[in-house]
């Protein structure tokens, strides 16, 4: 996989990634990896009981780190790491089976004092099969300038 130049990228440009089915196995291996214990991810039956929801959700942070990793169809290995995640909103739940895309928009975009690498900061909505946005933040990252193909 190639990912696109640095140079290409546009502010304003919107880019689109394939999607992403969560399901009940991610959420049992994030919430056993993380510790996090709260029955409204953990425990179907509370949930149907003691919630609106119907059955248990996904956590937000989940949900965000999906969109992390579906975004790596868009930056790929030019990003060299990331620098800042602001503003994370999360605006609907996220049932097992939702099938998830993630929109990036380039925000900012500059060359590093040295020119040899670029700082870009982009806008991300999580996008589910309803084409609803359940999740949105900001992130930059200090990217390469030269293509790498992995």
């Amino acid at each position: 996989m190639q990912a696109i130049p640095f140079d290409h990228f546009e502010v304003g440009q919107v880019i689109d990634t394939l999607g992403r089915t969560i399901t009940e196995a991610d959420i049992v291996n994030f919430t056993c990896v993380t510790g996090i214990k709260l029955p409204v991810f953990t425990d179907d039956h509370f949930c149907r009981k003691h919630t609106p929801y119907g059955g248990r959700i996904t956590p937000g942070l989940l949900t965000a780190a999906y969109a992390v990793g579906m975004m790596e169809g868009v930056l790929g290995a030019n990003i060299l790491a990331a620098l800042q995640l602001d503003h994370f909103v999360f605006k609907k739940i996220v049932k097992p089976g939702a099938t998830l895309r993630t929109r990036v928009t380039i925000l900012e975009k500059r060359d590093t004092s040295d020119g040899k690498r670029g700082v870009m900061k982009v806008g991300v909505g999580v996008i589910n099969e309803e084409d609803a946005e359940v999740a949105s933040f900001e992130a930059t990252f200090l990217m390469r300038k030269e293509v790498v193909e992995y």
